[in-house]
C-alpha cells in the first residue's frame, strides 16, 4: 500500500472505526439522529466477506478459532496483514452519511439497479447483511447505498467506498513486504557464492545497468527493457503463498541459513531491505523464503523464485554484455 492509500485508510478508520469504538466502549453519542448505522455487527464474530465491484468478487474468509484471514481461491492465500489490518473494523458498523428518502422509487437512477459494487458481511452464527453501493452524488463526496431488505436510500462516504472496493480490485495477497512510496535504486542478488547488482540509472523502472562488481558504479550494461520488465515492481512487494512457520529459532532447516539466495535492496532514502531464498519445498511448487530480522517462514511460488535467481544466472542484458559474476 502507498502512502497514500495508508493515509486515507487511517483517516476511514478514524472516521468510521473511532465512533464504533467509542459507542462500544462509553455508550451513545450525541450524533445527530440523521447519522444512523447502515448495520451493526462485532467484528471479532466476522467470518466471511465478500465484495463485488467492477466484474471483479473477491471472498475473504477466517478460519473458526482462528485470527487470520484467507483470500479464496486454489489455494487459499493469507491476507498481506499490513494493508488488510483494520478491515473488519470497517465493516463492523459503518455510519451513513444522510437518509435521503424512506423509499426508492427509481434505483437505477442512483446507480443502483445493477449496483456498481455488492458488499456482504457474515457472522459466525450465519447472519449476514448486503449492500450495495451506486453512484456518486453530484459533489463527489459521497456513494449512495442501500441495505438489502430495506427501502431507505443512504450515502457513505467516497473514501470509506474506495477502500472496500479495493478490496474486489486490488484483493491484499500476502506479501514479505511492501515498499511505500520510496523507489529502489539498488538490486542485488548473490546465489551460489556469484553477485550480480544492478543500479537505476533513470527516471523509469526500465533504465537500470549492470554495476562494476568492485566499483559499484554504472557500467556500459543497460538492461533490455523487454526482459527486465517489472522487475523493480516485483522485488518492492514480493508475493508469496503461506506463511508455513512463525516464531522460527533454526531457519537451517529450510535451507535459508545460510540462505541458497541472498536479495540487498538500496532505496531511494537510504535504507536496505534484505531477504533470503531457500530450499525448494517437497511438492517442487515453491522456494521457503524470510526476512532478514524476521521470525516467519514464507512459501514463495517457484516460477517467481526462478525470475529472481535469473538475475544472476541470465542477467537481462545482451549475450555480449553478460558480466562475470562476482563473488558474493
Amino acid at each position: 500500500m502507498n502512502l497514500r492509500l495508508s493515509i486515507l485508510l487511517v483517516a476511514v478508520l478514524v472516521l468510521f472505526g473511532g465512533t464504533f469504538l467509542v459507542v462500544r466502549y462509553f455508550g451513545p453519542t450525541d450524533r445527530e439522529p440523521d447519522e444512523p448505522w447502515l448495520y451493526r455487527i462485532d467484528e471479532d464474530s466476522i467470518k466471511r466477506i465478500e465484495v463485488t465491484n467492477e466484474g471483479q468478487t473477491a471472498i475473504y474468509n477466517r478460519l473458526p478459532g482462528g485470527h487470520r484471514w484467507y483470500i479464496q481461491g486454489d489455494p487459499e492465500i493469507p491476507v498481506f496483514q499490513d494493508k488488510w489490518s483494520g478491515t473488519p473494523l470497517l465493516l463492523s458498523g459503518p455510519r451513513v452519511n444522510r437518509d435521503l428518502a424512506e423509499t426508492i422509487e427509481n434505483p437505477a437512477s442512483y446507480g443502483l439497479d445493477p449496483p456498481l459494487s455488492i458488499i456482504k458481511v457474515i457472522d459466525s452464527s450465519g447472519q449476514s447483511f448486503e449492500f450495495h453501493l451506486g453512484g456518486n452524488t453530484p459533489d463527489d463526496n459521497n456513494q449512495y447505498a442501500r441495505l438489502v431488505g430495506h427501502p431507505t436510500l443512504f450515502t457513505v462516504p467516497a473514501i470509506w467506498a474506495q477502500v472496500i472496493n479495493r478490496l474486489a480490485t486490488d484483493p491484499p495477497y500476502l506479501r514479505l513486504f511492501q515498499l511505500q512510496d520510496n523507489p529502489l535504486v539498488f538490486i542485488q542478488i548473490t546465489e551460489k557464492d556469484q553477485t550480480v547488482a544492478y543500479g537505476k540509472v533513470g527516471d523509469t523502472d526500465s533504465q537500470w545497468a549492470i554495476l562494476d562488481p568492485v566499483e559499484l558504479e554504472p557500467s556500459e550494461e543497460p538492461v533490455l527493457a523487454d526482459k527486465w520488465g517489472n522487475t523493480p515492481e516485483m522485488l518492492s512487494g514480493p508475493r508469496a503463498d503461506d506463511i508455513l512457520a512463525e516464531d522460527i529459532d533454526n531457519f537451517a532447516e529450510y535451507g535459508l541459513d545460510p540462505p541458497k539466495t541472498k536479495i540487498r535492496l538500496g532505496l531511494a532514502a537510504g535504507a536496505d531491505v534484505e531477504f533470503y531464498l531457500g530450499d525448494t519445498t517437497p511438492d517442487g511448487e515453491h522456494r521457503y523464503a524470510s526476512l532478514l530480522g524476521g521470525y516467519q517462514v514464507f512459501s514463495m511460488p517457484i516460477e517467481r523464485a526462478k525470475r529472481i535467481s535469473a538475475l544472476v544466472t541470465d542477467p537481462p542484458v545482451r549475450p555480449e554484455d553478460k558480466p562475470n559474476p562476482g563473488s558474493g
